[in-house]
């Protein structure tokens, strides 16, 4: 099983614990990123926790491995312009409180069995899934929204030859610890980003 790149800096709650390994992901600290081949990997998640100048700086190894048909998760809510087709992350004028997490139809295979009411809340209380949004691009095929129809998850297989996903402030991967029915997200995730990956490969043969 081809690894997928976790990629943060080195603080104590991005570190992987062994239930991630097991699942093929490989932490892989931020500032290493231009010493890396990242052809090795299926996919990479980039999580909030990211020194954005310095993707920026290095940019342009992360689009030479979305144009051989890699795949990029991020999570993070850019203010610069490092992943391509993004624009800048906004805050949303909803509050918390009031914010609905909304699966758009047809739902995307992430999300397959997770009930809405789950994502918008934790231990009941409402809010925790995202603060924000991106306005998508046209050609993106969005998959999460809110009320007001704002993406918050999209997916861009236009700008570059492999696939971008943007999450706007979301920890997709560590969001469902609960015993609820978001517990399948973090694996689904995980196969969809590999299935991906091994379509775009397949597409460039």
């Amino acid at each position: 099983m081809k690894p997928i790149a976790y990629i943060s800096t080195d603080i104590q709650f991005t570190r992987l614990q062994e239930i991630d390994y097991k699942r093929g992901l490989v932490f892989l600290q931020l500032y290493d990123i231009p010493y890396a081949d990242l052809s090795a990997y299926a996919g990479i998640l980039i999580t909030n926790f990211v020194e954005e100048t310095f993707l920026l700086d290095h940019k342009n190894i992360l689009e030479d491995y979305l144009n051989d048909g890699g795949v990029i998760f991020s999570q993070a809510e850019n203010f610069l312009p490092w992943l391509p087709g993004c624009e800048n992350w906004k805050r949303s004028p909803i509050s918390l409180r009031d914010r609905e997490i909304r699966l758009t139809e047809p739902v995307h295979p992430m999300f397959y069995g997770i009930d809405p009411y789950d994502l918008n809340h934790k231990k009941g209380v409402r809010g925790f899934f995202s603060r924000g949004y991106f306005e998508a691009p046209e050609h993106s095929e969005v998959i999460v929204e809110d009320q007001d129809g704002k993406a918050i998850i999209y997916i861009d297989r236009k700008t570059t030859d492999g696939t971008i996903v943007a999450g706007a402030g979301t920890d997709l991967y560590r969001f469902g610890i609960e015993e609820n029915s978001s517990r399948v997200l973090s694996t689904q995730m995980l196969n969809w980003i590999r299935q991906e990956y091994e379509a775009n490969k397949e597409e460039q043969k």
